[in-house]
Formats: structure tokens, sequence, C-alpha cells
């Protein structure tokens, strides 16, 4: 069983994808309050090439990494080559005995990833279990959603 000081140990990281614009793909849909579905919608859609970004960040208990946003789709040797290797190798290096936490979404567990954090202790995350990611909270080291934008654009 863990206790306080094995979890102040842990380096949790997560991203978040922020749209700057609507080419996800999605249908937005607008009504006015009490049209529910009493009328047809008004939709609209836009396919404008890459108007996202990923904003990507790390915190452990007295501690946070520099936010990294990225745009584009994120790869397995991508995040090996523009976040592991850049900036949380780095990160958990200054962090002398920490855990690294990752979910599995598939840039992390790529064979290149994998053989990049062998050279950190890492927490096995199971595929397709709940999401107990705190690192949520890194999203706000941007203050708003307003300066994520304008780092990506």
């Amino acid at each position: 069983m863990w206790n306080v000081t094995d979890w102040r140990k842990v380096v949790f990281s997560d991203e978040s994808r922020f749209v700057l614009g609507t080419d996800d793909k999605r249908v937005r849909v607008w009504r006015r309050p009490g049209e529910r579905c009493n009328s047809p919608p008004h939709c609209s859609t836009s396919h404008c090439p890459h108007s996202w970004c990923n904003g990507l960040g790390a915190i452990a208990y007295d501690s946070r990494s520099p936010l990294i946003v990225m745009c584009g789709t994120l790869t397995g040797q991508r995040y090996v080559d523009d976040i592991l290797r850049s900036h949380v190798g780095p990160f958990l290096n200054g962090l002398p005995g920490v855990v690294f936490q990752q979910d599995n979404a598939r840039p992390h567990t790529a064979i290149v990833a994998q053989d990049f954090l062998r050279h950190f202790q890492s927490l096995s995350w199971p595929a397709r279990s709940p999401r107990f990611v705190p690192c949520r909270a890194c999203v706000g080291l941007a203050k708003t959603a307003d300066n994520i934008v304008s780092l990506c654009t």
C-alpha cells in the first residue's frame, strides 16, 4: 500500500488538445433557448488545416515542468524527440528518485518511447484504465486558454 511519501515521488504527465478553430470535423449545433428538438438546428462545419494544438506538461509534489505546446500530430518518434528527450528527460533528471507516470496514449506506448523511458522508473498504466490524471491542472500553467492559443499561432 502506498503512502503519502510514496506519492510525493510520482511525476504525473498528460496532454490536452486545444481546438483553435472547428477543424476537428465535429458538427456544432446551435439552438435558441426553448427550441430543443422543435426545429431543425443551425449547423456549422469548417475544415481548416492545423487549427489545433496540444498542451503537454508534468507535475510533481513540489514542482512542475514547463508547458510544452505542439501543433500537428503526435507520433511515437515525435514524442521522444520533441517531448521526452527535450523536456521530460531533463525534468526527471532534476528530481532524483522520482517515478514517472503517463497514460497509455499511442505515442506513449510506441516502442521508441518505451526504449527511451527504460532509463527512468515508471508506473505501469493498464490499457483502458480509468483516468487518474491530476496533471489536468497543468493546463493551468498557461493561465488561460487564450495564452495557449497565442502560443500556437
